[in-house]
């Protein structure tokens, strides 16, 4: 009823905004009514199985934002300078770099269908906004660069051409101006992309790939000040991003996103770094001075000041998400096991993480990964059999505890990451060769 309810509310907004700007007689709006609510309800089911929309809900708001100011600014710019103008490469471009591929079919589609039937039906304008959409979700979806952007305008360029040109020939009335405007409007949209997406990201806390990359570098502000205070953190990270990026890229998954939310995951450690066990470098362990339910508190409270820090500097929602995901809802064996000591009564439930469990699958790698890099430095023997076992044994230990239920993880996928970890872990401790001493100045 929910869903039923928000498809009628949002298809009168849009075709309400339509309307005002392009006025059309009742039996066109009746038209244009039933076109959106179709494509809304035809591709909401789909948007619905994409796990980041259900992460928080600046997903959705920024779908309807960009839903209602194409809806607004698409028919206001065809009816004042033609249909050469249009805007919806630029809008569908947007929704596919920040949102994917389920939001971009409904923003490209509704905007493509309300040009049509607001400006006499012309199949020219309905076929150049089709193929604006098509090409936007077939080159946008998974972009790195800013040049990435620019080859998508190029082709979205040539096929606006093409149709321009195809018009010509079959009506014969198209002017020259107006092929020129064809060729030069997706490629004036990709400045304009360019330039509003870091504004977008910054807001919405929703970020692209390209912007994801910028986030990576580890001159960030955050990453400089992890390296200085909690320097065995910093590397314990490294390490996890190597190997949440190799299980990522291995099971299809985003591995550019597993690679900096594991840049990101552990840095609530900053504020009381040497009560973390690879920051103890002089063998001193602030722990066996406290109790075991402070010592808890004060492992729970490096996820909540790690939330914190995310938002305070604007990072991704999805690397806030990994941060309050990477322990789950586990229980932190080792304080609940000293408290046993002091108390028989004390409950398991009383040194869990607070949670929530991973719920998409890059969340749920970071998880498996965090707890095998951390495993392996243990390790004495680092032969290959010994590894496999040691990462078998965490990985199916943290499934048995229900801690991926809900990240989307299959068995099969979680069989190629161990794999995947086996490797990457078997390379960094792979045997060196020892060298013979020489003489000092050879």
């Amino acid at each position: 009823m929910k869903f039923f309810l928000t498809s009628i509310l949002l298809t009168t907004i849009i075709v309400g905004i339509t309307e005002f700007f392009a006025p059309i007689v009742l039996k066109e709006l009746f038209l244009d009514y039933a076109f959106v609510l179709l494509i809304w309800i035809f591709f909401y089911r789909d948007l619905l199985q994409d796990r980041s929309i259900n992460l928080h809900k600046n997903y959705i708001r920024t779908l309807y934002t960009l839903l209602l100011l194409g809806s607004s600014v698409t028919p206001f710019i065809i009816d004042k300078w033609g249909s050469s103008f249009s805007t919806v490469y630029m809008f569908t471009a947007l929704t596919v770099l920040l949102l994917g591929k389920s939001s971009g079919r409904i923003v490209g589609f509704t905007l493509s269908f309300l040009t049509f039937t607001h400006f006499n039906r012309d199949v020219w304008i309905l076929l150049s906004a089709l193929l604006m959409t098509l090409i936007s979700l077939r080159t946008l979806e998974n972009v790195y660069r800013r040049s990435d952007v620019m080859r998508s305008a190029f082709y979205a360029s040539i096929t606006n051409l093409s149709v321009s040109i195809l018009k010509y020939v079959v009506d014969g009335y198209t002017g020259r101006y107006e092929l020129y405007i064809a060729a030069a409007n997706p490629l004036v949209s990709s400045i304009f992309i360019l330039g509003i997406l870091p504004y977008m990201e910054y807001a919405s806390r929703i970020y692209s790939n390209i912007g994801l990359m910028e986030l990576g570098n580890l001159n960030h502000p955050l990453l400089k000040e992890l390296s200085i205070k909690a320097p065995g953190t910093y590397q314990h990270s490294t390490m996890v991003a190597n190997l949440s990026e190799a299980a990522a890229d291995r099971i299809g998954a985003n591995s550019l996103l597993a690679r900096v939310a594991s840049y990101y995951h552990d840095i609530g450690k900053m504020k009381r770094s040497s009560f973390f066990v690879e920051n103890q470098f002089d063998e001193v362990n602030p722990h066996d001075e406290i109790s075991p339910f402070l010592s808890h508190l004060i492992l729970d409270e490096h996820v909540k000041y790690g939330r914190e820090l995310a938002r305070r500097y604007r990072l991704p929602i999805p690397i806030e998400c990994v941060i309050a995901e990477h322990h789950g809802t586990r229980v932190q064996r080792y304080f609940y096991y000293k408290a046993k000591e002091v108390d028989q009564k004390v409950s398991e439930d009383d040194f869990r993480y607070p949670g929530p469990k991973p719920r998409f699958k890059e969340s749920g790698i970071i998880m498996l990964a965090d707890s095998v890099e951390a495993a392996s430095r243990a390790l004495k023997n680092h032969s290959h059999s010994q590894i496999k076992s040691t990462v078998e044994n965490i990985v199916m230990g943290i499934f048995s505890e229900r801690q991926l239920d809900s990240s989307g993880l299959t068995l099969e996928e979680l069989e190629l990451i161990i794999d995947e970890f086996t490797r990457v872990i078997t390379t960094f401790h792979h045997r060196r060769v020892e060298y013979p001493k020489g003489e000092e100045n050879e």
